[in-house]
C-alpha cells in the first residue's frame, strides 16, 4: 500500500535557473539557447549513469566533473574550456540560492493532492548541506515532513542507507514507499535496492526503456499513484 511519497530535489522538485548555464557559455564565446541547454542536460544523463553504475562503491562522488563535463561537451564548449565552465559552475552553485532553484512545475498541487490522500512526504537528496536552507528561502521546506542531504549524513544515493533513513523518518515500511527521482542509476536502482517503488521523472526524453514507471508531467504523478492504490 502506498502510504508515503520521497523525492529527490535537483530535477525533481527544483529545476536550473538555465540562464545560468547561458551565461557560461556565452563568457566562453558560445552562444546557445534554453532548449539547446536542456537537451545537453538530458543527453548528459546516459554519461552519468553510466560512470555511477561502475563505480566501485555505492556512493557518487565526483559530481562536478562526471556530470558536467560531457554537459558541456554536448553543449559545444571546446575541450579545452570545460574545466573552466565547470569552475564557473561550482561558483554559481555557492552564490545566492544556488542553480536549482526553480520549483517544478505543478508542485503546490501534487503536494496538496498528496496531502489530501494522508501519504507522508519526503526529500532525499545527493546535495552540499545546504539544501534545507535553500528550499526554505525557495518556500517549499515546509511542504514536507523530512529532508535528508546526503553531505549532512555522509551517505549518498544510491547506497542504501541514506534510503533507510528515510524510512526511519517516516515510520514506514519500504513497500509502501514510493521513491520519485530523475538518474536511473542512482534513484531508480538506490531505492529498488532497498525495495521502495521508484518513478523515474522524465520530462526531456532522457531514457527510454527502462523498467520502471516513468512521468514526463510532475503532475502525471497523482494519476499514477492513484492507479497503484486502486490495484491494492
Amino acid at each position: 500500500m502506498v502510504k508515503g511519497v520521497f523525492f529527490d530535489a535537483g530535477n525533481t522538485i527544483v529545476f536550473p535557473d538555465y540562464d545560468i548555464y547561458r551565461d557560461i557559455a556565452s563568457s566562453l564565446g558560445l552562444s546557445v539557447t534554453t532548449d539547446e541547454v536542456m537537451t545537453a542536460e538530458a543527453r548528459a544523463r546516459e554519461a552519468f549513469d553510466e560512470a555511477v553504475s561502475h563505480a566501485p562503491g555505492k556512493n557518487v562522488y565526483n559530481f562536478w566533473s562526471i556530470y558536467y563535463t560531457p554537459f558541456y561537451e554536448l553543449l559545444g564548449i571546446e575541450p579545452e574550456a570545460i574545466p573552466n565552465a565547470i569552475e564557473m559552475t561550482r561558483a554559481a552553485n555557492d552564490e545566492g540560492l544556488g542553480i536549482w532553484k526553480i520549483p517544478v512545475e505543478g508542485l503546490d498541487h501534487v503536494l496538496d493532492e498528496l496531502e489530501l490522500r494522508g501519504l507522508v512526504t519526503g526529500i532525499i537528496s545527493n546535495s552540499d548541506g545546504r539544501l534545507e536552507e535553500r528550499l526554505s528561502e525557495i518556500g517549499i521546506r515546509n511542504r514536507f515532513r523530512f529532508l535528508i542531504d546526503s553531505a549532512i549524513i555522509s551517505i549518498s544515493k544510491p547506497d542504501p542507507g541514506i534510503f533507510e533513513e528515510a524510512l526511519r523518518l517516516s515510520s514506514l515500511a519500504a513497500a509502501d514507499a514510493v521513491y520519485v527521482g530523475d538518474y536511473y542509476a542512482v534513484d531508480v536502482v538506490g531505492a529498488r535496492g532497498v525495495g521502495m517503488r521508484p518513478v523515474l521523472f522524465d520530462p526531456y526524453g532522457a531514457y527510454s526503456g527502462v523498467d520502471c514507471a516513468i512521468i514526463e508531467r510532475f503532475e502525471d504523478l497523482i494519476g499514477l499513484l492513484d492507479r497503484w492504490m486502486e490495484e491494492e
